[in-house]
């Protein structure tokens, strides 16, 4: 398989670039939906820098509730600061513009929860839970007759939160 090393030498310093802009810890999401939106580096393309960066140790993951973030390490500023130049002006241009104007937006983390408990009657309460940025927007409890309908009503949940969320919100306030 041949790869062109300046241009793979360039996506990482460019990765590097925004960890480094965005100057906090960072899911893998995050970091994609940066470089997708703002340079011709594709979806595959990300991850696998991502995980070399980490291998070659100038970004390291931490975990936290479960979720992984990234951020860059020391040995990755001092090589950015090295090779910075190397990324063309206008993507960093991009890049910082794109950061000072979306921070908010891409750090919202939004979670779709959910669970269900058997009552002592054999039905099942269905507990219903949307959270951004560990605030909760929604907690619904549903009564349902069977496990079935609990399995099913929180995997439409998870698939479809934020549907049913804005759905349900317009219903609530129109008239």
């Amino acid at each position: 398989m041949y790869f062109d090393s300046e241009n793979i030498l360039e996506n990482k310093l460019i990765i590097l670039f925004a960890l480094s802009q965005f100057n906090i810890p960072m899911t893998k999401e995050q970091i994609t939906q940066i470089i997708l939106e703002n340079v011709q580096i594709s979806y595959f393309d990300i991850q696998f820098l991502i995980e070399n960066l980490k291998t070659d140790a100038f970004i390291y993951e931490m975990s936290e509730a479960g979720v992984s973030y990234y951020s860059i390490s020391e040995p990755g500023r001092s090589t950015l600061k090295l090779f910075e130049s190397r990324i063309p002006t206008y993507i960093k241009e991009i890049i910082t513009m794109f950061i000072s104007q979306n921070k908010d937006k891409v750090l919202r983390q939004v979670k779709y929860q959910s669970s269900y408990v058997k009552q002592s009657d054999g039905e099942f309460i269905v507990n219903l839970v949307l959270l951004e940025n560990e605030v909760s927007l929604i907690d619904i409890k549903l009564n349902v007759v069977n496990k079935n309908q609990a399995e099913f009503v929180c995997s439409n949940w998870e698939k479809n939160g934020d549907k049913l969320y804005t759905q349900l919100i317009n219903t609530l306030i129109h008239e």
